[in-house]
Order: C-alpha cells, then structure tokens, then sequence
C-alpha cells in the first residue's frame, strides 16, 4: 500500500510535534495489544450498544508524520483490529 497521499496530507495539517488522535476498534481482548504498538494507555473507551467492540481512541504526541504511518502499518498486523 502506498501511504505518499498520506503522508503529504497528514504535512499539509499538522505542524509536526504535535498531538494526532488514533481510533481503532476491536475486542477488549485487542487492548493490550493496541498499547504495545502505541506505546500508551488509550486516551478513551466506548463499548458497542451490544458490548461485543470496543472504540479505542489513543492520543499521542507525535514527533513526525512518518510516525503515525508507522503506528497504522504495525497496527494494521493485528488481525481483527479496524483503524477508523
């Protein structure tokens, strides 16, 4: 997959340091994995009306743009996990 437009996008908004918002959803059972790969406790949780997904939010500080393309590739190797 090539992330280039991304990339020059997620430049074109931010002013890197800066803080960028990561949502992801999965089971309870994706946390931990999630905070492996980010590094942090997330920054919400939201269960599913049926309470079978999780709504993971995670906010970090990041240093570059390359880093949250970094964070979706390694994220997007958990399976069963979808990156909103």
């Amino acid at each position: 997959m090539d992330f280039s437009k991304l990339q020059d996008l997620l430049d074109s908004q931010y002013t890197w340091p800066d803080k960028y918002s990561f949502k992801f959803v999965g089971n309870e059972g994706h946390r931990d994995e999630l905070i492996k790969v980010i590094g942090t406790e997330p920054s919400s949780e939201r269960p599913s009306k049926s309470g079978k997904y999780i709504s993971f939010t995670f906010t970090v500080e990041i240093l570059k743009s390359e880093d949250v393309i970094a964070i979706y590739k390694n994220v997007s190797k958990i399976s069963g996990i979808i990156s909103l």
